[in-house]
């Protein structure tokens, strides 16, 4: 991966390790398990469940809408993530839908994200909005990139994955 500096609310890196599989996100996972996820759900999404090298590890949160421990849940995994210098993009599913590209088409679904803005290597990125005490962006689904994958490589993408 070319090196990005990457700095998002508190956390700054700019080491990031290749990752293909979630063998090679065993030790993130298992410190992630530590938190309190008492009524959450947490599941493994895009690529790192194709088996191909990729440079960040995408999860999605489900729950009740408790905005003090969405925010808790983010940061937390967002911090491990930096430490272990595995990007992990975490967000919270307002809704509590998940895209599923084995079956789902097109849609759309509001997240919840750890912080409104991130920058990458200098470029600040604004994505979300303030509102409820959390920060709020939409994803269209699938994702151009998502296509761009299935047809220049193949690539094949999986169901959702419960990991807690």
């Amino acid at each position: 991966m070319e090196v990005k500096k990457i700095k998002f609310g508190d956390y700054t890196n700019d080491k990031w390790k290749t990752i293909n599989g979630l063998d090679s996100v065993k030790e993130v996972i298992e410190q992630i398990e530590y938190l309190d996820w008492d009524g959450f759900n947490l599941y493994a999404v895009g690529s790192i469940l194709s088996n191909v090298d990729t440079h960040d590890f995408d999860l999605i949160i489900t729950g009740p809408i408790i905005p003090a421990k969405i925010n808790y849940l983010l940061k937390k995994v967002v911090e491990i993530g930096f430490d272990e210098q595995v990007y992990c993009d975490v967000k919270y599913s307002v809704s509590g839908d998940l895209f599923n590209p084995e079956v789902d088409t097109i849609k759309t679904i509001r997240y919840a994200n750890y912080k409104p803005l991130m920058t990458i290597d200098g470029h600040p990125y604004h994505f979300a909005k303030e509102a409820h005490g959390l920060y709020l962006s939409d994803r269209n689904y699938p994702m151009a990139k998502t296509l761009n994958a299935m047809a220049e490589e193949g690539r094949v993408y999986k169901a959702p994955h419960l990991l807690i």
